[in-house]
């Protein structure tokens, strides 16, 4: 972990510019340590070198006027010697020309043992230029020295030397002194660096969050302080940032009313981009889509779409084809018949447009049925009417009661047919959605009692025996009360029909009624124990024409219905906002109707 974090901080502004910092301070104290300290043992040197020169020339001086004073004693001696090195503070040494060493204040009385120094550095210069200098170790002394050697007139060579290593001592205590100034400097000059480089990149972060704040689609803050390019640059990102926020309302914009046009379409739309993708579709094709439309952005349709059919058609667009088909979906035993179109738009895109043709399937199917069945309903009295007025042509010179029977069964078969048109015509009406009545406020506990009074007076309902709960007092609801009164009114005949049909003139027919009132709704439920329903028609039983049995054909004296009552009760519940609901076994049957209570109930 330290060491990505080492590699993350020196990839960074802020990182390289203070490694640059560092290893200029460093390189700059390393050659200033160097050049401070060579100069200044180089100065030292000449220094020492000056001063030695001055002493030889004085001692010189120095003898020769001793012997001037004293030209009968000799001069060199070790006290001598000694004397004028300890007042000058140097180390004298005298040296014949053929480099035997004569005296030396360092060497004492062991004079004779001093190796022959002709072969020395300074004194082969000072024999053949007058003086000569050098740095080195005596082995004598066992110390570091610097001579500076003279020729005499005399005959002889007079040598200075200091000991350099007291002088090197003082040098190195200078040399740390500012050692540890430049260090110090060092260190300001570094913090100074660092802190510069992060002035400088604090605003280059801040342009580089802005930038992802835009993209992010967050609000961005540009850097206002630093150098005058930051300046500008920030002015010209945030002018861009503004126009392309700008640009990406305005495709959002578009976008979004795209979408609300495809979603809201009539029909299925689905736009697919140059390579086959789903750029966007509608809630018709999620049938026909392994994942919802919502989610199918970004995928291909030759892999979202199920149909190989809608796949076929898309694929002749893409190759240019304008093309238009009908194909049939069948998903868990139930078939959609559709009708898809696919256009390429002529910039690589493709249009897909999709229509449910099942509803208009099966209102042809339906208005074909109803034609059907219709027909063969009210052929059967247009015929027994037939059969009885030719009967009637036939018996002109009759009595009239042997033509009474036939104009009865006239008038009884026209009676049929009567109730059978009105009762289209009913359902006609329901379906159109033209009100039988206008919406008022009435009384429907009264409604129901009075239809509950009626059917009891029916001729087959005298054996049943009747249940009813009606709430205490008085139900009102907001509706159209002529078409309630017929959807409770055909509910009621037909648990009368069905229990009657079972029992006959046997005892054991029950019929219960009970109407609930809530806080919303209003429910009215009518049972019976008679026939039943059988499950297969369940689904189908509020259909035109739809029977229970296929048995309850008008025979003789039979007035069975022709299947449109609950058809009626079902429109008629609808169009005062309820619905019907019904629930059967092999010998009872449920029918629940729920209405919504409107306000000012």
């Amino acid at each position: 972990m330290p060491d990505k974090r080492k590699n993350h901080f020196l990839s960074t502004l802020t990182g390289r510019v203070s490694l640059l910092t560092t290893l200029t301070i460093l390189i700059a104290l390393a050659v200033s340590w160097i050049t401070v300290s060579r100069d200044m043992r180089a100065e030292i040197e000449t220094i020492l070198t000056e001063n030695l020169g001055k002493i030889n020339a004085a001692f010189l001086k120095t003898i020769a006027k001793y012997e001037r004073l004293h030209p009968d004693e000799p001069w060199l001696s070790l006290e001598f010697l000694e004397e004028w090195a300890e007042t000058l503070g140097v180390r004298i040494t005298i040296i014949a020309n053929d480099g035997t060493v004569l005296g030396d204040n360092e060497a004492g009385e062991n004079i004779k043992a001093v190796d022959n120094h002709r072969n020395r550095p300074e004194i082969r210069d000072a024999l053949s230029l007058g003086t000569g200098i050098d740095r080195r170790y005596s082995e004598t002394t066992k110390k570091l020295y610097l001579y500076y050697a003279v020729r005499a007139d005399e005959g002889y060579i007079v040598r200075s030397a200091y000991r350099l290593s007291e002088y090197y001592l003082l040098l190195s205590k200078v040399r740390s002194g500012i050692l540890i100034s430049l260090i110090i400097a060092g260190v300001f000059a570094l913090c100074a660096g660092i802190t510069g480089a992060r002035r400088v990149a604090h605003p280059i972060r801040q342009l580089i969050n802005a930038s992802r704040a835009v993209r992010e689609g967050r609000r961005a803050i540009y850097p206002t302080e630093g150098a005058s390019e930051i300046i500008e640059l920030s002015r010209a990102l945030s002018e861009s940032a503004e126009l392309q926020a700008g640009m990406m309302d305005e495709l959002t914009n578009e976008r979004n009313q795209l979408n609300t046009i495809v979603q809201s379409a009539p029909c299925g739309l689905m736009l697919l981009d140059a390579s086959g993708t789903i750029k966007c579709a509608n809630r018709f094709f999620e049938p026909l889509m392994r994942n919802k439309p919502e989610e199918a952005s970004g995928t291909p349709a030759n892999w979202e779409l199920r149909s190989p059919e809608l796949i076929g058609t898309i694929t002749k667009a893409r190759n240019g084809d304008v093309s238009a088909d009908n194909f049939t979906y069948r998903q868990m035993g139930v078939e959609t018949f559709y009708k898809v179109r696919a256009v390429p738009t002529g910039t690589g895109e493709t249009l897909v447009v999709l229509d449910d043709e099942t509803e208009r399937k099966t209102m042809e199917t339906a208005r074909k049925t109803f034609v059907a069945d219709a027909g063969h309903e009210l052929q059967t009295p247009l015929a027994a009417i037939s059969a009885a007025a030719e009967l009637l042509a036939d018996m002109e010179d009759s009595a009239a009661p042997d033509r009474e029977p036939y104009i009865k069964e006239i008038m009884r078969q026209r009676e049929r047919m009567t109730v059978l048109v009105d009762d289209l015509l009913l359902l006609s009406r329901l379906e159109s959605g033209t009100p039988l009545s206008k919406t008022e406020k009435f009384n429907i506990s009264r409604v129901c009692a009075v239809l509950l009074s009626d059917a009891k007076k029916k001729g087959n309902a005298g054996n049943i025996s009747w249940s009813v709960d009606m709430p205490s007092g008085e139900v009102f609801f907001n509706g159209r009360s002529e078409e309630l009164q017929r959807a409770v009114s055909n509910l009621l005949d037909n648990a009368v029909k069905y229990v009657s049909k079972r029992y006959k003139d046997k005892q054991g027919g029950a019929i219960s009624f009970s109407l609930e009132e809530s806080d919303d709704i209003l429910m009215l439920r009518v049972a019976d124990n008679g026939i039943g329903i059988p499950q297969n028609k369940l689904n189908r039983i509020f259909g035109r024409f739809e029977r229970v049995e296929e048995d309850r054909a008008r025979e003789g004296e039979k007035t069975g219905g022709y299947g449109l009552g609950l058809a009626i009760a079902k429109h008629a519940v609808e169009s005062n906002g309820g619905r019907i609901e019904v629930q059967s076994s092999e010998d009872s049957t449920v029918f629940t109707v729920i209405l919504p209570l409107h306000p000012g109930v």
